[in-house]
């Protein structure tokens, strides 16, 4: 009897999940309204008070949201079946992490998860602005109204459109399960980190927006957008990387970024808020491009709603992509209201964000951080119009669809151009101060020269002969700086060491930079090797066969089939080079309509990986296709030094005030 009023109990626990879910979603709804409508008044009237329960109602819809993401994992880690979501994305035979992994697999749960983290890093946003030395009242109540603004567009989709708290007329005994790609390790680190970076950007528009109905284009909103701005570019940095890890590692195609829609549309904000992060510090030091990052600041978050709505939408083909929806012309809609609104409220600051003095010569600091802003702004538009190209002919009744050749002829000259910045753009001073700067170009030459002549005697191509000098004269003068600091460290008072660190702690944001420098250049490096390099071959193999790759004896031990739950596996046991063991597998799962993976055995070192797959199998054999790539291990570790180097230059950071009568400049606030 007991047990049975345990079971009760239970049954009826599970009941309570959705509707506490979706009662927690409502309640944020009706907070974040009442949190924008008295931010937005706050700012208008500059009541401090006002600003406080708008910040308030703001923490409390966060508060809520974190209420409705515990029911819902919660539902998916007890197998709610009630729970259409649950139901759709999960079964009893999922291991418990990628059950909870689930939450953000579909179209409603990665929506709460992007409010969720978007209500969440907004609080901290508005609290550090409030908080902040001399705040402005003005700035931080009209950036939390911006952010109540975007939180409420996704709660009414949440809510009124697509809840993950829907529940079933009749409860199955087990779910669906989730597509066979996914369940994969990488599901648990690679959805998490890109869904922040997207969210994220919500916050620099926010302060951006902000700055422009304040009337405040001085140093207080460039300090906050900027270090926000930092974070979303941070976020979206590892997203990207391990995007590009899991596919390399799963999809078992030989390559990491095919130019599908969804990964350029991922690519776009991260690209334009790299040139955001350098053209500010023009306006830190010397006042000047405040309309132009403003521009990049509201088009970084735009470019993020639309590959929200690419991915939402379903319209363009994508392995990445969910079914056709609903919830297309809602994103389009919302980015349509935000493309007008940004552009209006721009537009009417146009004249007074105007500076009057022009820049410096080209030939200096300034000059390349414009010239690299330029060359960033045309490799994002070249890539945003090979994505919309086919939305576009197709409402002309012919679709054409650009392939990788049309993005890598477009992006060749122009990453060509940056990587000549990278190495010669840090020398150059602010301002032009006549040619004593040309003897700290010795260095870069000298590597660019020497590489060259390398490359040269070893027969490389065109496109290696070019990229590679330029990465290694790019390498040196980010190597060198270090160098300059030891020698300036060491005459500086007391032991070398200690005087080393506190030098790179004054400078921290200098060194970080020239550190993330160094992440991209390696990743420049592992993609130009394993692009111009890289070889492969298709093989049928018999046990005890071999074959010889690129210098790698491959022998084929042994093809051992098995069942495992849902799928079988065919495994190919080989031996590389007569020591290490690999274990390329195929798995099919028949339950899905005979969907066949690859599970790909790769192995890897500093200078290259070998890379297996099973393409199929034979009466007494298997196929297998082996890729040799050279160097792509250099791609992950560039892209770890990247971020390690933006978190030494900015958490806790410290930099030289910039010029206060640079900075001071305001335009008229909205009138109370």
């Amino acid at each position: 009897m007991s047990v049975a009023i345990l079971v009760g109990i239970a049954r009826f626990g599970l009941m309570v999940l959705a509707s506490l879910g979706a009662g927690c979603l409502m309640l944020a709804l009706l907070l974040v309204v009442g949190s924008g409508v008295t931010a937005f008044f706050a700012g208008w009237r500059e009541r401090p008070p006002a600003a406080r329960m708008a910040r308030r109602l703001f923490y409390g819809a966060a508060g809520a949201l974190s209420a409705a993401s515990a029911a819902l994992l919660a539902a998916l880690l007890t197998h709610d079946f009630s729970i259409a979501f649950v139901t759709e994305h999960t079964d009893r035979s999922m291991p418990a992490p990628l059950v909870a992994a689930a939450f953000y697999a579909g179209q409603e749960g990665s929506l709460l998860y992007w409010t969720l983290l978007l209500t969440l890093l907004g609080s901290a946003a508005v609290a550090a602005a409030a908080a902040a030395a001399g705040a402005d009242v003005r700035l931080a109540a009209y950036a939390n109204g911006c952010l109540a603004a975007v939180a409420c567009f996704f709660l009414v989709v949440l809510v009124f459109v697509a809840s993950p708290f829907d529940v079933l007329r009749v409860t199955p005994a087990d779910g669906l399960g989730l597509n066979p790609v996914l369940r994969d390790g990488g599901m648990l680190i690679h959805p998490p980190f890109l869904l922040a970076g997207f969210s994220s950007f919500a916050i620099p528009f926010a302060f951006a927006m902000a700055a422009l109905l304040a009337g405040r284009s001085d140093g207080a909103w460039i300090e906050r957008t900027r270090s926000f701005a930092l974070l979303s570019w941070g976020l979206q940095s590892v997203g990207l990387t391990l995007g590009m890890w899991w596919a390399y590692h799963v999809l078992g195609w030989g390559g990491y970024w095919g130019w599908d829609p969804v990964e350029n549309v991922a690519l776009m904000p991260w690209l334009v808020t790299t040139a955001y992060l350098h053209s500010a510090q023009v306006q830190e030091r010397r006042g000047q491009l405040r309309a132009w990052n403003l521009t990049l600041v509201i088009a970084a978050f735009l470019l993020s709603v639309f590959g929200t709505f690419i991915v939402r939408s379903g319209i363009l083909p994508s392995v990445h992509t969910f079914a056709v929806s609903p919830l297309g012309p809602w994103f389009l809609g919302f980015l349509a209201a935000a493309v007008l609104l940004s552009g209006a409220v721009l537009a009417w600051r146009s004249q007074e964000l105007a500076v009057r003095q022009p820049l410096q010569p080209s030939v200096s600091r300034e000059g390349a951080f414009l010239l690299q802003n330029v060359l960033l702004a045309a490799l994002t538009a070249a890539i945003l119009w090979g994505t919309v190209l086919p939305l576009l002919t197709g409402m002309l009744g012919r679709q054409l669809v650009v392939g990788p050749s049309y993005y890598e002829r477009v992006a060749a000259p122009l990453l060509v151009a940056i990587l000549a910045l990278l190495a010669l753009g840090p020398l150059l001073p602010w301002r032009h101060r006549g040619k004593s700067w040309l003897r700290n170009l010795r260095p870069a030459f000298a590597a660019a020269a020497l590489t060259l002549a390398v490359l040269l005697l070893l027969g490389a191509g065109a496109g290696a002969l070019v990229a590679l000098p330029l990465i290694a004269a790019g390498l040196a003068t980010a190597l060198s700086e270090y160098v300059r600091g030891g020698l300036r460290a060491g005459r500086l008072a007391g032991p070398w060491p200690l005087a080393a660190a506190r030098l790179a702690t004054r400078r921290r944001r200098r060194y970080g930079a020239f550190l993330a420098h160094l992440g991209i250049l390696l990743v420049a490096a592992g993609i130009v090797g394993s692009h111009f390099w890289q070889q492969e071959r298709d093989v049928t193999l018999r046990p005890g066969q071999s074959v010889s790759v690129a210098g790698h004896l491959l022998s084929l031990q042994s093809v051992d089939s098995q069942e495992i739950g849902d799928h079988s596996e065919t495994v190919a046991v080989l031996r590389l080079g007569g020591e290490e063991t690999l274990a390329p597998a195929r798995l099919n799962y028949p339950a899905l309509g005979g969907q066949a993976l690859s599970r790909v055995a790769i192995r890897s070192t500093a200078r290259e990986d070998v890379y297996v797959v099973v393409a199929g199998t034979t009466q007494d054999g298997v196929a297998l296709h082996v890729f040799v790539n050279p160097l792509v291990t250099w791609i992950w570790a560039g892209a770890a030094l990247l971020v390690a180097g933006v978190l030494i230059g900015h958490l806790g950071r410290s930099q030289p005030a910039p010029d206060p009568a640079r900075l001071t400049a305001r335009v008229p606030a909205v009138a109370p």
